[in-house]
Order: structure tokens, then C-alpha cells, then sequence
């Protein structure tokens, strides 16, 4: 059960990032602004903590599942 869990967290945050980083090509290739987001720069800069933080979380369950495979052996 445990390997499950931490697999669907994984695939979940491997899913958010390729969302956020289609958010961000959008932006960037989209220049002529969103009226909703006047403030392109603090959009991209949201976005990209964004991405830190769901990479910090992928990091952690894939040293999760490192020390799962280790104490299997």
C-alpha cells in the first residue's frame, strides 16, 4: 500500500509540473497579456514557486521510495 501511495503522489506531482510549465510557456509566448493578469513578471514568478515547491515534494517521495527499495533487499 505504501508503494501505491507514494507512486500516485509522484504521478500527481509529475502532472502538476508539466501543467505549470505549459502555464509558463503560455506566458512567455503569449506577450500580449492576459486582462485578468496585468502583472506578467509576479504571474511568472507565482508560478514558478509553484514549480519549486512540487519539485521539493517529487524529490521527497522519490527518497521515500529509495529507502523503500533498500530495505527491501
Amino acid at each position: 500500500m505504501r508503494d501505491l501511495i507514494l507512486n500516485a503522489l509522484a504521478a500527481k506531482y509529475s502532472a502538476e509540473l508539466e501543467v505549470l510549465a505549459v502555464n509558463i510557456e503560455n506566458y512567455l509566448s503569449c506577450a500580449v497579456g492576459v486582462p485578468e493578469h496585468p502583472d506578467l513578471v509576479g504571474e511568472v514568478d507565482k508560478l514558478i514557486e509553484q514549480v519549486a515547491a512540487v519539485e521539493e515534494k517529487l524529490k521527497i517521495v522519490s527518497d521515500l521510495l529509495k529507502i523503500q527499495d533498500m530495505t527491501k533487499q
